[in-house]
């Protein structure tokens, strides 16, 4: 069944939230033989009806872009038996389905998703209505089926006729079931570790080892490419694989090497505590890369740790409810002041550390605590917002999921920056040993569109995972 298929059938049925309860183990043993039907048999699918109609399922055909046309012998949009019912009071159209479904469509909504040719440009698929063309009030005059495919609508205020596709309005049907069944597709499965392993020749030239590694990307945050070539700029190779690289203060592509005189405490021998790259920016990035072109063995220290912040976010709301609205509330501020050199950085940009959408999901959380400004909000929210950042900083530090790993020479760690904290332990250079790695970025959204672009070419079901780009959905 397409992506598309199954949204209509969550949608159309109206059914109360529908999870992918992933099992963690059983994921890995899939994505590891790479075998797609175990993958699909491993996936349990909970559905909660409640006395709602089962999904519907149609006969689809594919087309470019993932656009879907249906088999109408199949389609409950077929309008053969759909009836029409306005209801002045509410200014709404009823369309009871063939297969015993109702939806309700507001007239002002109606206006807006007309398709007709001066309100919808054909090829582009985009809007072309603007709204002083909309009067206020709209009011519903009448409704009829046209040709069994489509909606014919005129309004009282305005000689404009109005043409929606039945399709359309059925794979469109809104309300609280329908949206909290879709929202909830995009829930998280929590990164405990191991990391999973692939191979760079195998993701640049096999089609499934690259769809395994995307999917490992998008479900868990994290993955591990081995035998990369120990060249300068490799790690945009790899990066390119998914997306462009995205060019930030530190440019396209960035040296980690102790020096002298760091312009990042990154660059020096320094421990670093678990943060997320550049939250000074409104959109930080997404996909961190890191390519270790040389780490001599007999260095001391240098591992690297990582951390779910998703699932430390969830265990701190689950602890300390108060603390967390507090975060979700009372914004920081982030910043990176530094003239002394060669591209003079005066950023800054405050944000609260936790968002959330209106069904209470968590969407993005912000954690860097060496770029944190000085406090600047209300005097009452100062002891409160301390309070919580400190006991939530405790529950990172603590947590039991936390990932260590030592990079070897020829590897390649890619995360997500919005979701997989990381941190470094203190090392030790001595005798003319090397730590040299190369690391890039890539844009939250780009990857997250090469993930949903990746599912929908490979007819899955699945729907890019709530990433921390602050997305509602």
């Amino acid at each position: 069944m397409s992506l598309h298929s199954m949204l209509r059938g969550l949608i159309s049925s109206a059914i109360k939230p529908r999870r992918h309860l992933l099992h963690k183990n059983c994921i890995q043993r899939s994505l590891q033989d790479g075998c797609h039907k175990n993958l699909q048999r491993n996936i349990r699918l909970v559905s909660s009806y409640k006395g709602a109609p089962p999904p519907v399922h149609h006969n689809v055909k594919r087309q470019h872009f993932g656009v879907s046309t249906l088999d109408a012998s199949s389609d409950p949009a077929n309008a053969t038996n759909a009836q029409l019912e306005m209801d002045s009071q509410s200014n709404s159209l009823q369309i009871s389905w063939s297969d015993g479904f109702r939806s309700r469509y507001h007239s002002i909504w109606l206006r807006n998703h007309c398709q007709c040719a001066s309100c919808k440009q054909l090829h582009s698929g985009q809007k072309l209505i603007e709204q002083h063309d909309i009067p206020r009030p709209c009011t519903l005059k009448s409704t009829q089926i046209q040709d069994g495919t489509h909606l014919q609508i005129s309004w009282k205020e305005t000689a404009h006729e109005g043409l929606i596709s039945l399709e359309f309005l059925r794979e469109n049907s809104y309300g609280n079931d329908a949206i909290d069944a879709a929202v909830s597709l995009r829930d998280n499965v929590f990164f405990k570790g191991p990391i999973e392993e692939f191979d760079y020749k195998d993701i640049s030239s096999c089609k499934k080892s690259f769809f395994r590694w995307l999917q490992c990307l998008d479900v868990y945050g994290i993955a591990l490419v081995m035998n990369v070539p120990t060249e300068l700029r490799q790690v945009a190779k790899v990066a390119e694989l998914i997306a462009p690289v995205q060019n930030t203060l530190y440019g396209e592509i960035f040296d980690v090497v102790a020096t002298d005189e760091p312009i990042n405490v990154a660059y020096s021998t320094a421990p670093l505590g678990f943060h997320m790259d550049l939250m000074y920016y409104e959109s930080p990035p997404g996909l961190q890369l890191l390519h270790c072109l040389r780490f001599d063995d007999s260095a001391q220290g240098g591992e690297s740790l990582f951390l779910d912040v998703f699932h430390s976010a969830t265990e701190f709301r689950r602890q300390y409810p108060h603390h967390f609205d507090t975060l979700t509330r009372v914004p920081v501020t982030f910043h990176k002041n530094h003239f002394e050199r060669e591209r003079p950085a005066a950023y800054m940009y405050q944000r609260p550390h936790i968002t959330v959408n209106p069904h209470g999901q968590m969407t993005s959380v912000a954690w860097s605590p060496p770029f944190e400004a000085p406090l600047k909000v209300r005097e009452e929210d100062v002891e409160p917002y301390y309070e919580a950042y400190h006991t939530f900083a405790a529950v990172l530090e603590n947590s039991p999921i936390q990932v260590e790993h030592r990079m070897r020479t020829g590897q390649c760690i890619i995360f997500n920056n919005r979701r997989i904290l990381h941190a470094r332990r203190k090392f030790t250079l001595n005798n003319g040993e090397h730590r040299h790695y190369q690391g890039c970025y890539v844009n939250i959204d780009d990857f997250r569109n090469s993930v949903q672009v990746a599912y929908i070419q490979h007819g899955r079901e699945d729907l890019a995972k709530r990433n921390g780009n602050q997305c509602w959905l």
